[in-house]
């Protein structure tokens, strides 16, 4: 893994130098089979989280705790695997980044959360019974640790995005007047007047860092997580690890390819994910091993 962070930093530096460049060079929007790859890269940190987060509810019941707290907390983990099967199916299922955009059209916003609502409670209550099925005292504990990191590492990169408000490679390309190339560590401002001139979708400025490349380079973390709760899966770390380099970079490069991303968005993107896995060792590492 130290490795793999090496490598996205030597990206990150190449990406600052020939950002544009390269977006030019690879740049094929209507590619179908790149968009297809493009929305898997969403997968592996929100749909693991949801089966953890039921995990947590079963747990949450089964405590120790005051019957007020116990229904609270269950109540509210089983409320977030909701929230996550929303949020990431929405998206699964757009025109612009998702599968949507295979046939050309999408449900409403509405529907395609509907449809994710239904996936997460079904994750939720698999995680349920896996938490029922396994008896390991830190169970609990060592989940929660790897959903806060999951979460954490999600809402960071939304504040990144929303903050610096990187205009798409696919928006700078199309030559609209006044939206210019920018370095990714350069603010940019006047995005909502660009928006209403020229009629953009809400994400056109959220190009850094890249949530897909994030969210792909999360699976090594989710994988681990579902490891504790399917103690079977502990010996395949290794392979989850080979895997989750080759799918990241394969989701990197798509979302480069349909001009969604910077090389250096991508870059920073997956680090993101693989300093998020490199905290939770550490903070597992930290926990007193129990039965």
């Amino acid at each position: 893994m130290g490795v793999f962070a090496v490598v996205l930093v030597v990206m990150l530096v190449a990406g600052t130098f020939a950002d544009y460049q390269v977006a030019q060079a690879i740049y094929a929007p209507d590619n179908l089979p790149v968009i297809f790859v493009s929305t898997l890269g969403l997968i592996p940190m929100a749909y693991p989280s949801c089966l953890l987060l039921g995990v947590l509810v079963q747990r949450s019941l089964a405590s120790q705790k005051p019957p007020v707290a116990r229904i609270a907390g269950a109540i509210l983990c089983a409320l977030l695997a909701l929230l996550f099967g929303a949020l990431i199916t929405r998206s699964i299922l757009s025109i612009r980044d998702g599968f949507g955009g295979l046939v050309g059209a999408e449900l409403p916003s509405t529907a395609r959360m509907g449809i994710g609502v239904v996936v997460g409670a079904i994750l939720c209550a698999l995680g349920y019974n896996a938490g029922k099925a396994n008896d390991a005292k830190d169970l609990a504990r060592r989940v929660l640790i790897v959903v806060v990191v999951l979460v954490a590492s999600y809402v960071a990169i939304e504040l990144v995005k929303n903050f610096m408000a990187r205009p798409r490679p696919r928006v700078v390309l199309a030559g609209y007047e006044g939206i210019e190339f920018s370095p990714w560590y350069q603010k940019t401002s006047g995005t909502e007047e660009f928006m209403a001139a020229f009629g953009l979708e809400k994400d056109a400025f959220k190009s850094f860092p890249s949530g897909h490349s994030a969210q792909a380079a999360a699976l090594l973390a989710s994988f681990y997580g579902l490891s504790l709760v399917y103690p079977g899966l502990r010996d395949k770390l290794g392979i989850a690890l080979v895997v989750e380099i080759i799918f990241a970079l394969t989701i990197m490069s798509c979302r480069m390819i349909l001009g969604a991303h910077f090389l250096s968005d991508v870059s920073m993107g997956a680090l993101f994910s693989v300093i998020a896995f490199l905290i939770l060792m550490m903070l597992q590492k930290r926990q007193p091993q129990q039965p």
